[in-house]
């Protein structure tokens, strides 16, 4: 049983939040011939949603376990569970073998394969909607049976639902990615055997960039009780560092500095109000001000202001200190360093 639901916005909201990344068919799909290569990373806060998010993921440090998963098409399938026929992608990761129905219109996984099961899904889970953008979410019921290794019949059924909860801007240790939206997951399955009985819980949170296909982050939560017991939860997350070659790289490093540091200014031209990003790492004193073409300060939005670790961002209106039209300069002083950037006032 599916069901697509979206939550209503004016359209003036709509245009604001449609600054940020929409998922589709043609730049997001699972694309047959492509490998997916992702290394674990140690484990972060996924943060919280809504607009406007800054996930400082700076610090994050790999363990060392690294996962290639491929993408095929349904004329390179091998391991067909039986009664599939409805397919035309397949996934492989860790193992399994994930078996996709894709159009311009959704993602749908239809029966998976590994060693130890192979299920065909009856009622198949709608995994993606396109286009998919911030507020929207689906939610859908799936179900569907099979065998297990030993041929013995197996059934699963659960529900699932998909949101993008968060959009904004991600920081990672060489660069800051903006229009950065952010999709949960939360799948809910009974997996029915001959002796036991699996609940099976799973939440993944998954970060996606502007041009990039495939989620730069991932985390994922997974709970499993076995017959009733006491759940065991494991959680793993992983970094695609092919998809993480996108956004502004950080400039600026060595002792003595500020270390990493980018300035991000938007609108550029601008009308009434710029917005400045800017990440320090670690306290030092801050100056921001506006020069004009003469190299005289017209506007001091901070003096040598002492600023803690972190990422900070602010706003220059241009009606409170009656700027005319014409050619600046922001000029940020941040400890011994100082970055400059031209802006234009319509």
């Amino acid at each position: 049983m599916k069901k697509i639901t979206l939550l209503l916005f004016s359209f003036l909201f709509i245009s604001g939040a449609f600054a940020q990344l929409i998922l589709t068919y043609r730049n997001n799909a699972l694309l047959p011939g492509d490998t997916i290569f992702t290394e674990e990373i140690n484990l972060v806060s996924p943060g919280g949603d809504g607009p406007a998010q800054v996930w400082d993921f700076s610090g994050i440090q790999f363990t060392g376990e690294k996962n290639t998963s491929t993408i095929s098409s349904s004329a390179r399938a091998t391991n067909i569970p039986d009664g599939l026929h409805d397919f035309n992608t397949i996934l492989s990761d860790k193992g399994y073998e994930y078996f996709y129905k894709i159009d311009e219109k959704q993602s749908e996984v239809v029966g998976l394969f590994n060693k130890d099961l192979s299920l065909s899904l009856s009622d198949p889970i709608l995994k993606l909607s396109y286009p998919m953008f911030y507020g929207k979410s689906i939610a859908d019921e799936f179900s569907g049976s099979g065998i297990n290794r030993n041929k013995s019949g197996i059934a699963i059924s659960g529900n699932y639902s998909l949101e993008a909860d968060a959009y904004g801007t991600l920081i990672l240790s060489d660069r800051i990615i903006k229009d950065v939206l952010r999709t949960k997951i939360v799948e809910n399955k009974i997996q029915i055997n001959p002796c036991n009985v699996y609940e099976i819980k799973t939440t993944i949170y998954s970060w996606h960039a502007p041009s990039a296909r495939y989620p730069l982050i991932s985390i994922n939560i997974r709970e499993v009780k076995n017959n009733g017991q006491d759940p065991v939860i494991t959680t793993t997350a992983m970094l695609n560092p092919a998809m993480c070659n996108t956004g502004i790289l950080l400039t600026g490093s060595g002792q003595g500095n500020v270390g990493a540091t980018s300035l991000i200014l938007y609108p550029n031209p601008f009308i009434e109000k710029l917005y400045y990003n800017y990440l320090l790492r670690k306290q030092v004193p801050v100056t921001i001000e506006l020069v004009d073409m003469n190299g005289k300060t017209v506007v001091m939005l901070a003096d040598k202001k002492l600023q803690d670790e972190g990422f900070h961002t602010g706003e220059l209106d241009a009606v409170k200190y009656d700027l005319k039209m014409g050619v600046y300069y922001f000029r940020f002083t941040l400890g011994d360093k100082v970055l400059v950037s031209k802006v234009v006032k319509m």
